[in-house]
């Protein structure tokens, strides 16, 4: 199973760690992993464009985000990933789960 953690700090995304395979099909295959991927990719992609505010980590199976300094692009970003990956979960909710938190 995918497992997506979202942490809020007041209202504000603060992080987004996304790790796991689905296992909806074999290695390669996977339909959710590649559609999951393209959109942490894509994101990826779209923060190395927004230099110094956030740290991305990855690992086998596991990327984290994690916002150094507040901005509204860089929120608009993981907003709209969230949506991309709620829209999923919607559909194949025994392959991914998302988890939020939030913090006063």
């Amino acid at each position: 199973m995918i497992k997506v953690s979202v942490n809020y700090q007041d209202d504000n995304i603060s992080s987004l760690k996304v790790k796991g395979h689905a296992q909806y099909e074999e290695y390669g295959k996977d339909l959710i992993c590649a559609s999951v991927s393209s959109i942490m990719f894509g994101l990826m992609n779209a923060l190395d464009m927004c230099e110094g505010s956030t740290e991305i980590k990855m690992a086998d199976n596991e990327i984290e985000i994690i916002l150094k300094d507040h901005s509204q692009v860089v929120e608009d970003y993981l907003s709209l990933v969230l949506i991309q990956l709620k829209t999923i979960e919607e559909s194949y909710s025994q392959y991914i789960k998302i988890d939020e938190r939030r913090k006063k």
